[in-house]
């Protein structure tokens, strides 16, 4: 080999040895701030001790802000164990259905309190009223730092049975909840104070409550309707009933439209002109009882535009369950509401002595 041609390769190699290697934190920071948003927060510590261009990404207002944009679902449940004389506790996992099943994310042990009802505001869970007795306590979740904190009391003592809670204007509405009739009260989360909406007393004859148009819409276990509004009071809709003996599960809101699980009728919709309740028919137009809705759910919640259905399965292994879930996407079709699985899957694996609780969605 000449003198030049061996200058020439160690030159080369000499410009490949300094050529600069491609990394994650050489990229643009709106790029590395697109993937971080989707990193859980328990990760920020480690990720800021990496570099201090992450650390100061991961810092930043524009990371809080993309945040802020996505929705997780939250979902409690309580582990029981022999020899602690029915003592549980509250374990939260937090994932996205319709991503891997890795994705999701077991929270630490939570505090969460013996109380009846919750309502995500924004970052927030509210846990509103008693259990087994009834309470003036109000508990606030922080899901961003797990800090459980005390709020002001509530004015009238309630408890988780026949209790009507939403959310209208950013203000928590609750109705009944105790043995006398009761004036509703209103909390202000920016204010953290409560107040009564009014003078007339109430008393909720509902089990299952959601938010729709401006008012707390109060559903029994028959499909009987009522309505709260603070401008209005109450207003009990006359709804027909779909069959005797048949009850709802479960209740939750779609993109303006009140949606119901009922025991034997499958998924329903609300007709709130004509106070009926409709069946989500499959996307060919037929009864979609059976294939859009699962027996054995023990919960549903909107998400992202969807209903999502969660229950437990058995696992190969017998201490242990799959948590599974179920999305159906809705389209509306001339006067009916077609729906189609869009995604199902196993979302978590749990121990096997869980009970699910609250199933809420968090921004941010």
């Amino acid at each position: 080999m000449s003198t030049l041609t061996m200058s020439v390769t160690a030159a080369s190699n000499s410009k490949k040895s300094r050529a600069p290697s491609l990394s994650f934190s050489s990229l643009p920071d709106e790029v590395v701030l697109k993937c971080l948003f989707r990193v859980p927060r328990c990760y920020d510590l480690n990720l800021s001790l990496v570099s201090k261009t992450l650390r100061s990404l991961v810092r930043s207002p524009e990371l809080y802000r993309l945040r802020s944009q996505l929705k997780s679902v939250y979902l409690s449940y309580d582990l029981y164990q022999r020899g602690r004389l029915g003592r549980s506790l509250s374990y939260w996992i937090t994932f996205r259905p319709g991503e891997k099943t890795t994705d999701y994310q077991l929270a630490d042990v939570l505090p969460r309190p013996s109380l009846g009802s919750a309502v995500s505001v924004g970052s927030e869970i509210y846990f509103i009223g008693g259990r087994s007795v009834p309470s003036t306590e109000l508990c606030i979740l922080d899901t961003r730092s797990g800090h459980l904190r005390t709020a002001p009391s509530m004015k009238v003592c309630r408890s988780d049975v026949k209790v009507a809670v939403g959310l209208v204007d950013r203000k928590i509405y609750v109705i009944g909840g105790s043995k006398e009739d009761s004036q509703v009260e209103e909390f202000d989360p920016e204010t953290q104070t409560w107040g009564f909406a009014g003078e007339e007393k109430l008393k909720c004859e509902s089990w299952f409550s959601a938010t729709l148009e401006e008012k707390v819409y109060m559903v029994n276990w028959d499909g009987r309707v009522s309505t709260y509004s603070p401008r209005e009071g109450v207003n009990n809709e006359a709804t027909e009933i779909l069959s005797v003996g048949d009850n709802v599960k479960f209740l939750c809101v779609v993109e303006n439209v009140l949606y119901a699980c009922f025991k034997w009728g499958g998924l329903m919709w609300f007709n709130t002109k004509l106070k009926v309740w409709r069946r989500v028919v499959d996307r060919d137009g037929k009864d979609g009882k059976l294939e859009l809705y699962s027996f054995a759910a023990v919960k549903m919640v909107e998400y992202e535009g969807t209903i999502a259905f969660f229950w437990p399965l058995r696992n190969i292994d017998p201490n242990k369950k799959d948590l599974t879930c179920k999305l159906i996407a809705l389209d509306r079709v001339g006067e009916e509401i077609s729906g189609r699985i869009e995604w199902s899957g196993i979302v978590a694996t749990l121990p096997h002595n869980i009970r699910l609780k609250d199933c809420l969605v968090v921004s941010g």
